[in-house]
């Protein structure tokens, strides 16, 4: 009589020493723990060959990618492991004010170890020199308007040079020795035109002043323009019937 038996059953501990061992072939077709690709060396002035410190230094594959990166200390020193996957690589170095340098095409094996030193140039940065103009004054503004609307301009220069000796506002116009205008030798009586024979308005800073003119520092004056009838009717209307002295005060900024 034929006696079927049972096929015997791996026991717990018999499975445990298949899963080591097989662990353990696995893990010979790998690196053994601890081992990989090392970069390791220095970096310095090529002048000088002091320490390059606080310079970056890279492994880069050909379409750019890092596969490791480290930042060199005081002495210009860095190690640092990379996984280049067998493919090769560069080696760059970049520091601001530094040249940037960028080592041959290198192909490591998988627990190969590579000592490189570099020395790096120092390269001026340049940078480019930019004109930046102040926006125009208000009054330079004006005195621009003035020229473009063909006033009788007296400008700033001009007019520095004649304040300098005017006591009185009266004072800085008969310096001028414009024939354009009549200044009385009583402040109650107006500045007449001398085409009219008729007051001329006396327009501070945008303003038309009624009656006599004021009493104007001369050292105050940035500048003035003498307006005909027709001119002043244009930009003031009927406030100045027979043309006007227009006045603009310095400002800050203005000479």
């Amino acid at each position: 009589m034929r006696t079927y038996g049972h096929k015997p059953t791996a026991t717990a501990n018999e499975t445990n020493v298949s899963l080591a061992v097989a662990v353990f072939c696995a893990l010979l077709t790998i690196p053994a723990c601890g081992e990989a690709q090392v970069l390791r060396g220095s970096a310095t002035h090529a002048e000088d060959d002091r320490p390059l410190d606080q310079a970056r230094v890279m492994a880069l594959l050909r379409d750019g990618r890092s596969v490791g990166s480290t930042v060199t200390d005081q002495q210009g020193r860095f190690q640092f492991r990379i996984n280049a996957g067998g493919q090769p690589f560069a080696i760059s170095i970049t520091r601001i004010g530094m040249a940037p340098t960028l080592s041959d095409e290198i192909t490591l094996g998988v627990t190969d170890t590579l000592d490189v030193n570099f020395r790096v140039v120092e390269t001026g940065i340049l940078t480019d020199t930019v004109r930046v103009q102040a926006t125009p004054s208000l009054n330079e503004q004006r005195l621009t308007e003035a020229g473009r609307r063909g006033w009788r301009v007296f400008p700033p220069a001009e007019v520095e040079k004649l304040r300098e000796r005017s006591n009185s506002f009266e004072d800085l116009l008969r310096s001028t020795g414009f024939p354009g205008f009549v200044v009385p030798s009583r402040r109650d009586e107006c500045i007449r035109s001398t085409r009219y024979n008729r007051c001329l308005t006396i327009v501070l800073d945008g303003v038309p002043l009624a009656g006599s003119y004021p009493n104007i520092n001369p050292r105050d004056v940035y500048f003035f323009a003498l307006l005909g009838k027709t001119e002043a009717a244009v930009q003031f209307g009927d406030r100045t019937p027979w043309g006007a002295i227009v006045i603009y005060t310095r400002a800050k900024g203005d000479r």
